[in-house]
């Protein structure tokens, strides 16, 4: 047994104060509104360095937005930085990434669209309709789409696979080096910088390449230090304006916070904050990437938590006020994307995770104070940022866990809770030569993705609709709803003649469209390294400082690309009805399940066969039967994946989360042979089908825990969801923390998220959103408001399997 430190955690309680009630309302009220500020800069910076590289482009346009942008400071606030210039959720526009889809979708659609809509200002609109002209042509999705090879480009654009995230956007998604930068300040990192380029022989390409790399950073680090400095500016304007001499003195601390971070190494808790704050508004605006990650926050801030206990500098009420201004500030970060991308990332999950829990890298218990107080801060502010996650293990105290659940009962779908020993073992076998102690300080990047220490995942290889591949081994390649061939030959329904003719037949058809979503991927990033590096934050990853590269060009110690799969068990149980219906009880012949699958179930033969199909043996029951089918099926989709590498050389692996693309990967996928009816949502991440779970989230994890989750490196999503009443007494709560700890500890399972709702809630959540306006609600690794997703996607969170005990 570790030595394990226990806290009084109820002294370590702090109620949420005036300041922050009224921020929170404020935030809950505030309308997403699209700005045109970033847009015109970032334009203007472009036309104005058309003749340099594009490594020195970037940080003249990251120097241009930064010394220009409009600074707010929103009433109350003591952490201060804003993302775009007309309110306290406003979006800004990333041009230079793609333009296409916003000329289609400006006028009318983003106002009026299902999900996601925005307020378009009129100025707005006008701005950027002067700015369009200018970038067609010119954009990385434009340039993406001319170098795409034609067979993979009739792959994508069957919809076999998504990845329009990051084709029309950036990458982000990395947990950057908030500890070296607390540590040595933006001054440490230019001094770090300026010594490698005194190393460099300018006599060869390599040496010249890295030069305009390291020019780059001191630009970039030089424009931040300047936005900050401006911020104090600003603070100190509306401090001699102020008549309160509680806020003018606050004010006072603003600038003065402003003024010294984050060139300057930070002195206390304040300063640390305040440079996580920076670092998420100036990444993202830098990028355009979400996923964005302070990291493990309890352990980077603790050692400046300690100190001003010590020296009496704070009080805990005011950290817990510092903390929970933080979680309000990551609330206002949201993006504007295409329709496309929104159906597959709707609620504007911009996934700012932090981390707290789990071991410290020699392996002990890292929890500490500060792990209560963010709960406390997940507590008051219960709103969909930050992406909250806890890492469990062995040795973690139980009233820590208790807190934790007691939390989850809020019903945010936060934090989610990862186990430590699945997650290390599959650190362990992606990257056997990182060593121990880097690999324990892992942290969760976006909605699951494990990152150590200079680990960056290339964002992710796409979405890989798993249900409809099946569905076209068992139809020859042509898709059922178009009657086109999309995939290969692999033979008739009538000429599997077996059960292994119908894997093989999968193996063949996951090949083919693993390989054209490599090739797509492939393309993204040789787009994205060659006009849109990374700058900024590459000075905070670490490697690329070393390397003398961007984090778009490899320049991180470690890496991976994860495909994610989408449909999982409609993908399973599909091939367990075939098995069990065709070939084990010869029910029905494959020819005719074809008719069948064709005509959606129609007619009285084809709802007798819905109805066995219904009946057949479904994963997430631990029913041996079908759990051996999953991992058959499972395993080649993992085989297939793992054979290739990206543009680095690094491995592909999987991610088994689907976001909210159960609903627009259902509209492209017919009728399937689990009785799934043609073009309803497919089945979410690694959970069971919509109500196939009927023996208790005891028997779902089992069912999961069959699956070799050391094959997930950048992790996967259990969702499970629990009425208010499985959960309203403690000892219910105590159950749940067993059946967690049972998962991660002895099943060696490597994620479980709880909503805690109910059906008549989100029902009434549906007709009548003014009175549910924060109602947060998980959909599959990353929370959003309910009343801000699109109805189809509300019903299919509706229909999941809610369980009424533990």
């Amino acid at each position: 047994m570790k030595n394990v430190v226990t806290y009084n955690e109820k002294e370590l309680r702090r109620s949420m104060t005036p300041r922050i009630e009224a921020m929170r309302k404020e935030i809950v009220h505030s309308k997403p509104i699209l700005c045109s500020e970033r847009a015109l800069l970032v334009t203007e910076a472009y036309a104005e360095t058309e003749a340099l590289p594009s490594v020195t482009r970037r940080a003249f346009a990251l120097k241009k937005i930064l010394g220009n942008m409009t600074q707010n400071i929103f009433e109350g606030e003591l952490i201060v930085g804003s993302h775009g210039s007309n309110g306290r959720r406003s979006a800004p526009v990333f041009p230079e990434f793609s333009t296409k889809w916003l000329e289609e979708e400006l006028d009318e659609i983003l106002e009026t669209r299902t999900q996601d809509t925005f307020i378009v200002p009129k100025n707005v609109k006008e701005d950027l309709k002067d700015i369009f002209p200018y970038w067609r042509g010119k954009t990385i999705h434009d340039r993406y789409r001319a170098m795409l090879p034609d067979e993979t480009k009739r792959a994508r654009d069957a919809y076999m696979f998504t990845r329009g995230l990051f084709e029309q956007n950036g990458y982000g998604h990395t947990a950057y080096d908030i500890p070296k930068l607390l540590k040595v300040g933006l001054v440490g990192i230019k001094s770090e910088v300026n010594e490698k380029m005194q190393t460099l022989d300018l006599t060869t390409s390599e040496g010249l390449e890295k030069k305009l790399f390291y020019e780059g950073l001191i630009v970039c680090c030089d424009s931040v230090i300047a936005y900050a400095k401006r911020y104090a500016q600003r603070a100190l304007e509306l401090a001699d304006q102020e008549k309160n001499p509680v806020r003018k003195k606050e004010l006072e601390k603003i600038a003065d916070v402003c003024q010294w971070v984050p060139e300057n190494p930070a002195r206390d808790t304040w300063d640390a904050i305040q440079v996580v704050a920076f670092m998420q508004l100036i990444i993202q605006t830098e990028t355009n990437g979400d996923s964005v990650c302070p990291g493990r926050l309890d352990q980077y801030l603790y050692s400046y938590y300690k100190n001003d206990m010590a020296e009496g500098r704070y009080t805990i009420d005011e950290i817990q006020e510092l903390l929970d201004c933080l979680w309000i500030k990551l609330n206002e970060i949201i993006k504007i994307q295409a329709s496309e991308s929104v159906r597959i990332h709707p609620g504007f999950p911009m996934t700012p995770t932090v981390t707290i829990g789990g071991q410290t890298p020699e392996g002990e218990d890292a929890t500490n104070e500060l792990s209560y107080l963010m709960l406390n801060s997940q507590e008051h502010i219960r709103l969909t940022n930050p992406q909250f996650t806890v890492r469990f293990h062995k040795d973690t105290p139980e009233d820590f866990k208790l807190r934790v659940v007691e939390v989850v009962k809020l019903g945010t779908g936060m934090p989610a809770m990862f186990g430590d020993e699945a997650c290390i073992a599959a650190l362990k076998r992606g990257c056997p030569d990182m060593p121990m102690e880097r690999i324990r300080d892992y942290r969760i990047v976006g909605c699951v993705e494990l990152a150590p220490r200079g680990f960056q995942g290339r964002v992710n290889g796409g979405f890989l609709n798993v249900a409809r591949v099946v569905d076209l081994a068992l139809n020859n390649g042509v898709d059922r709803l178009t009657n086109e061939q999309i995939g290969p030959q692999t033979g008739a329904p009538e000429d599997l003649k077996d059960f292994d003719d119908v894997l093989t037949a999968v193996r063949t058809q996951t090949a083919y469209f693993v390989k054209h979503q490599v090739i797509n991927a492939a393309v993204v990033d040789m787009v994205q390294r060659e006009h849109t590096p990374h700058l900024f934050l590459s000075s905070l990853v670490e490697g690329c400082i070393e390397n003398g590269k961007d984090m778009t060009q490899g320049g991180s110690l470690w890496g991976g690309t994860p495909i994610l799969h989408v449909g999982e068990a409609t993908a399973a149980d599909s091939l367990i009805g075939v098995k069990k219906a065709v070939f084990d009880d010869q029910l029905i012949s494959m020819k005719e399940l074809k008719e069948i699958l064709d005509s959606n179930f129609a007619g009285a033969q084809g709802e007798k066969i819905y109805q066995a199909l219904l009946a057949m043996p479904k994963y997430g029951n631990d029913d041996d039967y079908a759990d051996e089918v999953m991992q058959k099926m499972i395993n080649i989709f993992f085989d297939e994946i793992e054979k290739h590498k990206d543009i680095d050389g690094r491995f592909y692996t999987s991610t088994i989360l689907t976001l909210g693309a159960t609903v627009p990967h259902g509209w492209t996928t017919g009728a399937t042979a689990n009785g799934r009816k043609a073009t309803m949502p497919v089945a979410d991440s690694m959970s069971a089908s919509n109500g196939a779970d009927k023996e208790g989230p005891t028997a779902m994890l089992l069912s999961a825990s069959k699956i070799d989750q050391t094959r997930t490196i950048e992790g996967n999503v259990v969702n499970l969801k629990f009425t208010k009443m499985a959960l309203e007494e403690k000892k219910n709560l105590q159950q749940l923390v067993n059946l967690v700890s049972v998962y991660f500890d002895d099943l060696k399972g490597q994620e479980i998220q709880v909503n805690v709702v109910d059906e008549s809630t989100l029902k009434d959540a549906q007709e009548y959103p003014e009175k549910h306006q924060d109602l947060i609600i998980r959909v599959a690794g990353y929370s959003a408001r309910f009343t801000e997703l699109a109805k189809e996607l509300q019903d299919d969170i509706i229909r999941r399997t809610e369980y009424n005990t533990l």
